[in-house]
């Protein structure tokens, strides 16, 4: 898979995933603490992820890397 693709595979379940928890970016970004910027950079697939901060966005969010990974249309 085409690493852009790849980024916005993960940003839009990240996405999806906040909106259906009926959890804000700014609440999220305050909750794991990073900037709403950088949350909404993230949701669009703008900024490249490390492991860590999507296990701290997933921790966020309560869902394991395991079942975020699952969740993947790969």
């Amino acid at each position: 898979m085409e690493e852009k693709l790849f980024l916005i595979e993960i940003s839009g379940l990240i996405k999806k995933l906040r909106l259906e928890k009926g959890i804000s970016q700014e609440e999220l970004s305050n909750q794991i603490d990073i900037d709403r910027k950088y949350a909404s950079l993230i949701e669009k697939g703008d900024r490249n992820l490390s492991i860590l901060m999507l296990r701290k966005i997933t921790e966020g969010l309560n869902i394991s890397l395991e079942s975020f990974f699952k969740k993947l249309n790969f």
